[in-house]
């Protein structure tokens, strides 16, 4: 069962005091680029240590997963053109929060434009940062049942994606021979599989 957000919080907050020593210390930054979804920032840090060392630090919109599942065990998914690895992927339902919008609004709507449904119930699984190396960027996870069709249904002009509904036992299959890719819906599936 997910913890609510604020135990996570609190938990994120001893961790930080219990590891102080190994926390770097902020000395200067500056944005380096400044795109439409992206910005890059070189960040000078202080080390434990004592010494100075840079950072590239890329902070992109937060964003939403939802792992839509029916009584019938089963997903709904899409298949998308993913530029950056420059493959067609297999993917839940994703997109990144509009302006002043919550998360569970941005699942909401997410699940009508990718696969023209709107769910009658949203549960909160959890969060996760999926480059803590290098980005700023979080993912919330929810899950998504009973289904009513969408009015927004497939509204974002700009995407080109095809619907795939599967049985979950098929694509668990697919997750643990490695042919799902998306780190997102690799923990979606594997959250669901231990809470069966």
């Amino acid at each position: 069962m997910s913890q609510p957000q604020d135990y996570q919080q609190d938990n994120q907050q001893d961790n930080q005091i219990a590891n102080k020593h190994l926390i770097e210390t902020l000395v200067s930054k500056k944005i380096v680029y400044q795109g439409k979804y992206v910005t890059t920032e070189e960040q000078t840090v202080r080390q434990p240590d004592g010494k100075e060392a840079i950072r590239e630090i890329v902070t992109p919109p937060n964003a939403v997963g939802i792992f839509a599942i029916d009584p019938n065990e089963t997903v709904y998914l899409v298949l998308q053109y993913r530029p950056a690895i420059g493959q067609v992927t297999l993917e839940i339902p994703a997109g990144i929060l509009d302006p002043g919008e919550l998360p569970r609004e941005t699942a909401i709507r997410e699940c009508g434009e990718e696969i023209g449904l709107t769910p009658g119930k949203l549960d909160f699984l959890f969060s996760y940062y999926h480059s803590v190396g290098f980005s700023t960027g979080k993912i919330d996870i929810f899950r998504a049942t009973d289904f009513t069709p969408a009015v927004n249904a497939h509204t974002d002009p700009s995407e080109f994606l095809e619907v795939v509904k599967l049985p979950f036992e098929t694509l668990y299959q697919k997750c643990i021979h490695g042919e799902i890719v998306d780190s997102k819906t690799l923990l979606a599936v594997f959250w669901h599989r231990q809470s069966i």
